[in-house]
């Protein structure tokens, strides 16, 4: 092959690439977007916890026990300590609930539906041995528990009786809030496991495996759709006429695999000014070598599905049959993230090793093992893995050539399967 002709072709392809209008939508836009959803939906939940406990003013109370026939008739609640935030402490904000008992239900009722009371805390006989209780709220949604704390407190206040105040009745119900957890990080020295120590070692192998995922996506769906496109537009029999199908398929898989990557470095750079601040606060330890890594992992996977989006793009007709044949390629290499909770807390168990070791799945698998808290990836797994997924790479580019080769000039209709098998065994 004449590698200046593949370069000029891959500088044609990158240009056309990162030229579009949709390029720099997806560039810019797609971060954007996540990072609202993220505001939107984080921020008014932590707001509607609190909008929550602050509202809940008067509790009904049906004892049928007889044990809370001298409970506190008001409940003290810090919402420091009922709802604590994963960033900076909450200060203390004290909130009164009032307590009125009721001699039935029926009576109970009545008081909840005309507004009376917010809630109705029914108590049976046998509570003491079954540990059984009814509420009855007007309405539900997402935050209805968030006023499970103040009526916990109520409990332990009214059953051990008037010598604990609110405060110190609030951490008995609560013992273990506030307990700091250190566990051994990957260099062996103990580092605090808090909420937001918590939220980064979630976010970090999310982030790697779906920036990782991402790109090879995007790098392959360009492939696809570039090919699609120009065998539609009969396009590509004019660049036959002075290249060869190998130097064309080469062009292409280096151009827009160099597109793939501007478009992460991008988000990545986009994503450095919000998230470095708390990455110096949280302080994460990273796996050595684990750009290095991922760059491989990239090479590698973008070579095994580029070339299979290069080999559904040359023996479909139009551009929507061959998105609809790639999108279930597309879709295996974002599997693990179905089990990333599961991956990421057995990160040596055997779905992740499997899982990490099968070409398709190899590369969003193996970032989640590597950026798991804690988690050590012996190097002959990580050296296995990266063979398997270049020894499929490299299956995957000779049979999509040999069927590039020949699908480019054929129009009218989509092979069969047997023919398109046929054309993978010739050499």
């Amino acid at each position: 092959m004449n590698w200046h002709q593949i370069l000029t072709i891959a500088r044609r392809e990158y240009l056309a690439a990162v030229r579009r209008k949709a390029f720099l939508f997806t560039a810019i836009g797609t971060p954007l977007y996540f990072g609202f959803v993220m505001f939107v939906s984080i921020g008014p939940a932590a707001k509607e916890k609190l909008s929550a406990l602050k509202e809940f003013n008067v509790l009904g109370v049906v004892d049928s026990s007889g044990l809370y026939s001298h409970a506190p008739n008001e409940i003290f609640t810090d919402l420091a300590l009922a709802a604590p935030s994963i960033g900076a402490p909450m200060p203390s904000q004290m909130v009164r609930t009032q307590v009125v008992f009721f001699p039935d239900m029926p009576a109970a009722e009545k008081a909840l539906r005309a507004s009376a009371v917010n809630q109705v805390l029914v108590i049976p006989s046998n509570y003491l041995v079954k540990g059984a209780l009814r509420r009855y709220a007007r309405s539900s949604n997402l935050f209805s528990n968030a006023d499970r704390q103040p009526i916990a407190t109520w409990l332990v206040q009214g059953m051990i009786g008037n010598s604990l105040d609110s405060l110190r009745t609030a951490r008995v119900a609560r013992p273990t809030l506030g307990m700091d957890l250190y566990a051994l990080d990957r260099n062996g020295q103990f580092e605090l496991k808090d909420g937001k120590r918590d939220l980064v070692d979630f976010l970090l192998p999310f982030a790697f495996a779906m920036l990782l995922g991402l790109s090879i996506t995007v790098g392959g769906q360009y492939l696809l759709t570039g090919v699609a496109e120009e065998k539609e537009s009969r396009i590509l029999e004019s660049l036959l006429c002075t290249v060869t199908p190998e130097e064309l398929l080469g062009g292409k898989l280096v151009g827009l695999g160099a597109a793939g990557l501007t478009l992460v470095g991008i988000w990545v750079a986009m994503g450095i000014p919000a998230l470095g601040a708390a990455a110096l606060a949280v302080k994460p330890t990273f796996p050595p070598g684990i750009i290095l890594i991922a760059l491989a992992y990239f090479a590698l996977a973008y070579l095994f599905y580029g070339s299979l989006m290069t080999g559904i793009g040359s023996v479909t007709n139009n551009m929507r049959e061959a998105q609809q044949f790639g999108v279930w390629f597309s879709f295996l290499n974002f599997a693990p993230m179905i089990g990333m909770s599961l991956l990421l807390a057995h990160p040596s168990g055997p779905l992740a090793t499997g899982l990490s070791l099968f070409p398709p799945t190899a590369a969003t698998a193996m970032m989640l093992r590597l950026m798991a808290p804690s988690s050590v990836v012996p190097m002959w797994q990580l050296g296995l893995s990266l063979g398997l997924l270049a020894l499929a790479g490299w299956l995957a580019l000779t049979i999509s050539a040999r069927i590039f080769r020949v699908g480019l000039l054929m129009y009218g209709k989509t092979p069969n399967l047997p023919e398109i098998m046929r054309w993978a065994r010739t050499p």
